[in-house]
């Protein structure tokens, strides 16, 4: 087992080149010779190697972009801290921090745009619940599932909003729409009435194209 007191001091060394950086530093890898020496054991070594590796690929992959990288990245040494007690992380996908980590990346691909909007916003939710995971009891699964659970209840809330957005918009849009094909229908039939009665051009212009928009938005 890691010493825990080192694991709580890389943490927030973590926490802090995570955040401070343009992207994401591979902490295991950063300070694996510390850790080997720190753990116990051929199979911790190859966990060590394994969790770093899993690291690598999630924070080179260009699909991610830095912001969340770098959230991500916060969640490695907890990560570690967990699959060196619980073997449970590498047999099966469904594991919790598995799943959390995993959920975190499929997000990060979702927004184009992470400093306005939906996308800021789900970067807030997302490093707050990051946040209460490196500062609480990280050991517990329990901690991952909910933090999960609170990530999914975001995520439901912000496509609902935006469904709703999304309509009112449609409705808006197919309203001037409407609009737009009754005004023309009333165009064409005043124009149609005014080219007999033989008025000045500018006269029949200004009937037809201007004050047809008048009696119709009335």
């Amino acid at each position: 087992n890691l010493v825990p007191g080192m694991l709580a001091g890389d943490a927030v060394q973590a926490d802090a080149s995570g955040m401070g950086g343009m992207m994401a530093v591979n902490m295991i890898r950063a300070h694996r010779d510390e850790l080997v020496r720190a753990s116990t054991g051929t199979l911790d070594h190859m966990v060590i190697d394994i969790v770093a590796a899993l690291f690598v690929q999630v924070l080179s992959d260009p699909k991610v972009p830095p912001q969340m990288a770098r959230e991500i990245g916060r969640l490695q040494l907890p990560v570690l801290r967990v699959a060196l007690k619980d073997m449970g992380f590498f047999s099966t996908r469904k594991h919790p921090v598995r799943r959390f980590v995993n959920r975190v990346a499929t997000l990060a691909s979702s927004f184009e745009d992470f400093n306005d909007g939906p996308g800021q916003e789900c970067l807030t939710r997302v490093n707050a619940l990051v946040q209460q995971i490196v500062e609480g009891d990280f050991d517990q699964m329990e901690l991952y599932d909910q933090k999960l659970s609170e990530l999914e209840a975001f995520i439901r809330d912000q496509t609902a909003l935006a469904a709703a957005e999304h309509a009112e918009v449609s409705a808006l849009l197919g309203g001037k729409e409407a609009d737009l094909r009754v005004q023309q229908r009333y165009m064409r039939a005043l124009q149609a009435q005014l080219a007999s009665l033989g008025l000045q051009d500018f006269i029949q212009d200004f009937l037809a194209q201007v004050w047809s928009q008048v009696q119709v938005l009335v």
